[in-house]
């Protein structure tokens, strides 16, 4: 570096006293007055290694790095380094984004001063550059082991801890970095998001306010505020606060993507698809985005026929591109994406899924593998050596996940045979939760990461792996499209293909898979006996209810059609005008979902009874969300429970027999079509099981009009129902089914 040096010729000068004076004033802040006397003091002293580096430091706080480095160096060459000047030379390469030579000097200062914190903590900073985490985090560790209170110690273990899926360690990282500086912005942003992960969205809004409140311009914290609006379905409020910020900041591509994340939440679906493409004309490798317009083309609800093939037939064309795109590597962190969104509501459309399934999962697994080494996987169990079986799962709690396969599998499995492990994928917990932990041999229940949650899975070494939810979260997906496990099973929480490759066998029922069902599955079809669940009557608090209450008719004939409504298919809507053109005397009970969603299926209603001459309105309630025992409760106030078509009632159907109500369904051409005629043909109460739609308008209107054939149904069903529960069949059949794929290994 060429130095201007402003003394005369004639000029004399105190060296010491001018340094002592340059490094108050550095100290000070007065950069500049303190340039011009250590310039002064090279030119007395060219030698003089403490200005070299006073203006190695002013030269970096000023941005001027390569001159910095110039400087330090010749400082160095001059004199042995002492610790201080290593450090401010690693960090000046540190800004120079030459993250192993700053490791180098770092890691020469603490060999010459071991507790050095600040040397520690930069040491961090370069190995977390470097991507070795978990080194970076015992550095950070040791620097607040010797200085503990040098906050943004705290807090980078805090990113670091995020980043590494340990969210509790997290999240008291970040509230000892808050303790400490409690105006530090982007500790309450990083709270913010562990808070996310932990589930606790109205605390990490306040925590992604607080930071915002620091500093407004903080585009971060802004993005993730909108985000956890989105999560606590507040769309309206986070639409309204976006159109703020996006005059405010017209060309951030996170604005648009936030936008169209809610707007898919309300099934405004092109709207949303208009977003994620502003989104991608600004930051085209937006994969976040990308994802989520392929996405769009699958709504949550359908406003007629036609939309859902158009639809369909638009998601296989995007999917197409994207995995085109996806095996071309021009999309960012496409793995990191894949976490946000996935295919849930493609099986709602009542079609054979498997080709987009096999597509997307094909995708997915590749992606896992490129981000994943390959798993060692164990031996085939010795003789007399029990399976080890885990089941992967979000839902050990009061879910129809829990109720239906999950709570059956951990009671029944013989423990003799089978070593059993609980993976609980999702932050909340309940009375199902504990008693899951105690039916396990081993149970584990945390908030981590998908790569935390491939350790724990790993360590068990199991023989099987079950995911009875797949499509129900994204962690159960990413897990499900590695190898973990020599035999891999996906099951029916969601009763469709998976698509991966990684899957081995579809553990369905035998008496609700049509006869072309291997047509159906990529998956090896995998039928047990009768319902293929050990069930058990769930247990419900007595609750008051009245007609009059729910805003049902004392003398209607009342029928529950309480599915979520995206299971309603828009060809269906007429069955419920023709039953009450045959039964005017009717009420049909649905749930209402959010505003938006429910309005579709409503203004369809409203187009059928009106072709009929009726009002929907008049024949039509709509029940807001309820707790268990007032789910049920409000059932037995029905008179039929009435089959949704396409994909039918299971869980609600089994939970409606507390009350023996009659079922009328019309079987499907897929499995997710046929739950409540299985059940019924199990009792042997198949009389109510329509042939077609025709059958099932007949059949619903003739049992409205005819109390006392209801009344018989209703006791041939008490007298019948226990053949549903506690069927060990479908035990027997698991177990044996799970030596043949393990053992059979060995041969």
């Amino acid at each position: 570096m060429s130095l201007r040096l402003p003394l005369t010729k004639n000029q004399t000068l105190n060296v010491a006293q001018a340094y002592d004076r340059a490094q108050r004033l550095h100290q000070q802040g007065q950069l500049q007055e303190a340039e011009r006397l250590c310039l002064q003091v090279l030119q007395a002293r060219p030698d003089h290694v403490d200005a070299l580096h006073t203006v190695a430091l002013i030269c970096h706080a000023r941005g001027q790095q390569v001159e910095a480095l110039q400087l330090i160096s010749t400082a160095m060459q001059v004199r042995k380094p002492a610790p201080a000047i290593l450090l401010n030379r690693g960090i000046i390469l540190s800004a120079l984004a030459r993250p192993e030579e700053a490791l180098e000097s770092f890691e020469q200062a603490i060999k010459l001063k071991s507790k050095f914190a600040e040397a520690h903590f930069n040491r961090g900073n370069a190995l977390s550059a470097l991507g070795r985490d978990e080194e970076a985090l015992e550095a950070y560790k040791k620097a607040i082991v010797i200085k503990p209170d040098i906050t943004d110690a705290h807090f980078n273990c805090g990113v670091l801890l995020l980043k590494l899926g340990r969210y509790d360690e997290a999240l008291k990282a970040t509230e000892r970095a808050l303790a400490l500086n409690p105006r530090h912005a982007k500790a309450h942003n990083t709270c913010g998001a562990v808070l996310v992960k932990l589930g606790r969205y109205q605390e990490a809004l306040e925590s992604h306010q607080r930071a915002l409140a620091i500093d407004p311009n903080y585009a971060t914290a802004c993005n993730n505020c909108n985000r956890v609006l989105y999560l606590l379905n507040r769309y309206d409020e986070g639409l309204a606060r976006l159109d703020v910020i996006q005059a405010q900041r017209p060309d951030d591509p996170e604005i648009y993507y936030t936008r169209g994340r809610i707007l898919l939440s309300l099934n405004r679906n092109d709207e949303a698809s208009a977003n994620f493409q502003r989104a991608l004309a600004l930051q085209p490798d937006h994969a976040d985005a990308r994802l989520a317009d392929c996405f769009a083309e699958v709504p949550i609800i359908y406003g007629n026929e036609e939309e859902i093939v158009r639809r369909r037939s638009a998601h296989e064309r995007k999917l197409r591109a994207l995995r085109e795109d996806v095996e071309a590597g021009r999309l960012k962190d496409i793995a990191k994406a894949i976490t946000t969104i996935q295919p849930f509501y493609l099986a709602y459309q009542g079609n054979n899924d498997r080709d987009l399934q096999a597509l997307y999962g094909g995708m997915i697994s590749a992606i896992l593998e490129r981000q994943y080494p390959p798993a060692t996987l164990p031996a085939p169990p010795a003789p007399g050596e029990r399976i080890r079986v885990g089941i992967v799962s979000g839902f050990f709690r009061n879910h129809s996940n829990w109720k239906m396969p999950i709570k059956g599998w951990l009671s029944q499995l013989d423990r003799k045979r089978f070593q059993v492990f609980g993976y609980h994928l999702d932050a909340g917990s309940d009375a199902a939760t504990d008693m899951a932990a105690r039916l396990c041999d081993r149970f584990v229940h945390r908030v981590l990461d998908v790569a935390g949650w491939r350790n724990e899975i790993l360590t068990d070494a199991p023989h099987v792996l079950i995911y009875p939810g797949i499509q129900m979260d994204t962690i159960s997906f990413q897990l499900a499209a590695q190898r973990l496990a020599p035999v891999q099973c996906n099951s029916w929480g969601h009763p469709e293909t998976s698509g991966l490759p990684t899957l081995d066998y579809f553990l369905s029922s035998e008496l609700m898979e049509p006869p072309d069902a291997a047509d159906h599955y990529t998956e090896r079809l995998v039928p047990l006996p009768n319902l293929s669940i050990y069930y058990e009557p769930v247990e419900t608090t007595a609750v008051a209810l009245t007609r009059e209450e729910l805003g049902l008719h004392p003398d209607a004939a009342v029928f529950w059609s309480g599915q979520s409504v995206f299971k309603y298919l828009p060809q269906y809507d007429a069955v419920f005008a023709r039953i009450t053109k045959q039964a005017p005397n009717s009420q049909f009970v649905f749930l209402r979902h959010n505003g938006s969603v429910s309005d579709i299926f409503q203004a369809r209603l409203e187009r059928a009874f009106s072709a009929e001459g009726l009002a929907a309105s008049d024949y039509c309630v709509f029940l807001n969300s309820m707790d268990q025992s007032s789910f049920i409760a409000a059932q037995g106030l029905c008179d039929v429970f009435l089959d949704s078509i396409g994909w039918s009632g299971c869980n609600s159907a089994m939970e409606s027999l507390q009350h023996d109500l009659p079922i009328v369904t019309v079987p499907g051409s897929l499995m997710r079509g046929r739950h409540s005629m299985a059940i019924l043909q199990m009792m042997g109460v198949t009389e109510t099981i329509a042939a077609t739609l025709d059958d099932y308008v007949a059949i619903a209107a003739r049992l409205a009009t005819t109390p006392d054939e209801r009344q018989n149904l209703r006791r041939r069903i008490a007298e019948q129902k226990q053949r549903l529960y506690r069927d060990r069949a479908c035990i027997t059949a698991l177990e044996d089914f799970l030596e043949r794929a393990v053992r059979d290994r060995a041969d």
